[in-house]
């Protein structure tokens, strides 16, 4: 009887990599059953699933890990006596460059043993997910290989090595690219009794651990195995590269299809898993619920064998049911579906999708019901695409999330070759370099441009879009006006035309625990000006007692110019403190606040918090820009410094109060002006510029985003009204043709209107009106 080696080598890959390296190995078992069934003894040699197998880090290649046991002890797995060794070949080894560690095992082999026949085969089950570069080139990346199989060799593969064991190796190497293989349901069960098991199981927890992810959509610990049920996938979009042989240079050259093992077969395979201890199996077909009744005979058998699942390419969201949704509740951790764009024409010209965008907002919907998460993938980039497409799959993606919670997903679109976004690509000159990695590009490198958009337009695409989503999940923030009283009259106060009274101790307690059982963690006590309540110092207290991390109070510090008042606000448990300065010098605060001896009074009280503060407290400063006094913005940043404060927020107007157009300066005079003064001082104090568009600041993004992570943040008003203030100034905002094409739009929000700003309903009391009300204003609330 012959011997032969299957070799599953192990494998580097980037921490950014895309589908599934830890379950590659699928194919090898295939492959070593149909041989075992062919009549050869077969020894599985699988990195991913021998003692040691591991992932390992490596100083020198940042970025990069190794999956599988040491290279060393998987060629000691490799009998003397084995007359031909078969190595698996995934997408991991970057075909055609070549990969140093299967190099490095190849001729290590060949140099061994120099008679014996290797064999190089595409031994990758995951939605058949190949990179489809010419036979020619991966054969002149490995000279130390006898014969090339490409794609599904199962029927393929006792031919050939029976060939090789009675002639031995071939005089010049070749490439065979086989038909489909028969009947799927005419294959052995995968040999999984020659896998170890336990340490295969290790190894998922070993690749947990070393990756150090937050979260997994898709878990794979806790003794998980691969499943396919299906080949292959019936659409053509034009980004995927599933039904290699259906392709010729990019090209469609027959139909693309889908072969389903039959019930029976997968009764026998999921019933010989659970037999063996797994406990939760991941379908990595293309396209598992293409065909409802196939669909429903894999959720029935799950369900036979108690089994959890994980559906990791994701399914298509046209064919989601609600039966579906319900059998996945409670054994699928997450619900994904790809989407590709948020824009209809898009989806249909340039994806060749074939799917209705309303399908996705309807699966999510029923996600969203059963409370089960959901997962919706974008991606921008595609030739065809303009910068306006761009931002509507953006708004389309955070419109979903924002309303059903459905998490999206953006990528780069990358062309993979042997895709007909690769050949399109590819015409346009901009080929996917083949000797790096491709796996990182769809996160973190553009490799497509347009005469519509650049790299770099991209790239600040998808920067602003992560920004915003991480803002939305973010901590929250509370910001509550304790009084309506003030001793300045600042010229854009949003509070000074209103009645001068403080809020309730006790409605206001009531308020921070409703807010805190919420979830929120930022507290930032307001006015008026805080310091003249006299429970300001116990709110601060009580706010801490009750679980509050962060409390900050914003004051013009006139009350802490007394030396004993300044010690108790310090020492209260506040963890920040924010000065408003707005002026370099007595006159020009004077002519903001309207206090002459105000300044003298802020900047005694900032020299008491900078000598009294303990370890801890953070203190800071506030600008709100103004026509008088924008353009000494540098000398205002200059004082903050020498009064000892590393922390400086450079304030636009905000449209409600007094803030309209006749106190606001020209918005690029004062952005300029912003710049200057942070290229002066960005490398010695912490700068936030807070309520501007970004277009006014190009290369200052990262200076802009501060404030705006907290997205979420709740104004509670004296008189106890509750207002979500980043819906509220949502809606003040008005977006002017330029933002279509802009890449900071899906965040941005637009331009402040200040001409006529009515002053909000829920901010006084009709009696105290200075303009009249708007009956429109909208009353936003928090979603939840």
């Amino acid at each position: 009887m012959s011997r032969i080696a299957i070799v599953f080598p192990p494998i580097r890959v980037s921490r950014d990599f895309i589908d599934y390296p830890y379950f590659a190995d699928l194919g090898a078992l295939q492959a070593a059953a149909v041989l075992r069934e062919a009549g050869f003894e077969v020894d599985l040699v699988d990195a991913l699933a021998m003692e040691g197998a591991t992932l390992t880090s490596r100083e020198d290649d940042p970025g990069y890990v190794l999956l599988g046991a040491p290279l060393g002890r998987v060629l000691a797995r490799v009998s003397d006596e084995t007359d031909v060794v078969l190595v698996a070949y995934t997408p991991f080894h970057r075909p055609p460059s070549r990969d140093e560690l299967l190099a490095k095992l190849l001729a290590d082999l060949a140099a061994h043993r120099p008679d014996r026949p290797l064999v190089l085969a595409d031994l990758y089950q995951s939605g058949q997910h190949v990179v489809d570069v010419p036979s020619h080139e991966i054969l002149a990346a490995y000279p130390e290989v006898s014969v090339l199989i490409r794609y599904e060799a199962e029927g393929v593969l006792a031919r050939v090595l029976e060939d090789l064991v009675r002639r031995g190796p071939p005089k010049e190497p070749f490439a065979l690219v086989p038909e489909e293989p028969p009947r799927l349901d005419d294959l052995p069960l995968p040999a999984w009794d020659l896998v170890d098991l336990p340490a295969y199981f290790a190894f998922h927890e070993a690749t947990i651990r070393g990756l150090g992810r937050p979260h997994w959509a898709f878990p794979i610990g806790g003794k998980s195995a691969p499943v396919l049920t299906s080949r292959g996938c019936p659409y053509r979009c034009v980004h995927c590269s599933s039904n290699p042989t259906a392709r010729k240079d990019g090209e469609l050259v027959r139909p693309k299809t889908q072969r389903r093992y039959a019930p029976a077969y997968l009764d026998r395979l999921l019933g010989d898993l659970a037999a063996r201890g797994v406990r939760r199996v991941h379908l990595l077909d293309e396209l598992v619920n293409v065909n409802e009744r196939h669909f429903d005979a894999v959720l029935d058998l799950l369900e036979k064998h108690d089994l959890g699942f994980e559906i990791p390419n994701g399914v298509r969201a046209d064919y989601v049911l609600a039966r579906h949704v319900e059998a996945m509740k409670g054994r699928m951790t997450t619900l994904s579906v790809s989407a590709e764009s948020g824009v209809q024409r898009v989806v249909d010209e340039v994806v060749d999708k074939q799917l209705d965008l309303s399908a996705i907002q309807a699966a999510a919907r029923l996600a969203q019901q059963a409370e089960l998460p959901m997962l919706v993938h974008f991606m921008i980039g595609l030739p065809g695409e303009t910068k306006r497409d761009i931002n509507g799959t953006l708004a389309f993606a955070l419109d979903l999330f924002e309303q059903t919670g459905a998490f999206p997903s953006v990528q780069f679109a990358t062309p993979l070759p042997g895709t007909r976004l690769g050949a399109e690509a590819k015409k346009k000159g901009r080929a996917l370099p083949v000797v790096s990695d491709w796996g990182p590009r769809f996160q973190q490198v553009p490799t497509i441009a347009t005469d519509a958009f650049t790299e770099e337009d991209l790239r600040r695409f998808k920067w602003t879009f992560d920004e915003r989503i991480r803002a939305s999940e973010g901590p929250k923030k509370v910001i509550m006006n304790v009084t309506y009283k003030c001793n300045n009259r600042c010229t854009f106060c949003a509070t000074g035309t209103r009645s001068q009274f403080d809020g309730d101790l006790d409605r206001q307690r009531e308020l921070l625990v409703k807010y805190r059982k919420l979830g929120v963690t930022l507290l930032d006590f307001d006015g008026g000006e805080p310091t003249l309540n006299p429970n300001l110092v116990r709110l601060v207290q009580f706010a801490r007692r009750i679980g509050y991390e962060r409390v900050n109070v914003t004051t013009n510090a006139r009350m802490s110019s007394y030396e004993a008042y300044a010690r108790e606000l310090v020492h209260s448990g506040v963890t920040s403190i924010l000065t408003s300065i707005h002026g370099p010098d007595a006159q020009t605060h004077a002519q903001n606040v309207g206090v002459a001896e105000a300044f003298d009074q802020t900047v005694a009280g900032v020299k008491n918090f900078v000598r009294l503060a303990p370890p801890g407290v953070e203190l800071g400063a506030n600008i709100t820009l103004t026509k008088s006094n924008h353009k000494k913005l540098f000398d205002v940043a200059a004082l903050v410094f020498d009064l000892g404060l590393r922390w400086f927020n450079i304030q636009f107007l905000t449209p409600f109060g007094r803030a309209t157009s006749s106190v606001c300066p020209d918005t690029a005079a004062a952005a300029a002006e912003t710049k200057r003064t942070i290229d002066a001082f960005r490398d010695r104090m912490k700068i936030q510029v807070i309520n501007l568009p970004f277009c006014f600041m190009p290369g200052y993004e990262d200076f802009l985003l501060g404030d705006m992570l907290k997205l979420e943040r709740h104004m509670l008003f004296v008189n106890n009204e509750e207002v979500n203030l980043f819906e509220y100034l949502r809606e003040r905002r008005v977006k002017k043709p330029v933002c279509e094409a802009c890449p900071h739009e899906v965040f941005c929000g637009g331009f402040y209107e200040l001409e006529d700003v009515p002053e909000p309903t829920w901010l006084i009391r009709p009696e105290d009106l200075v303009r009249p009300i708007a009956a429109d204003v909208p009353r936003p609330f928090a979603r939840h």
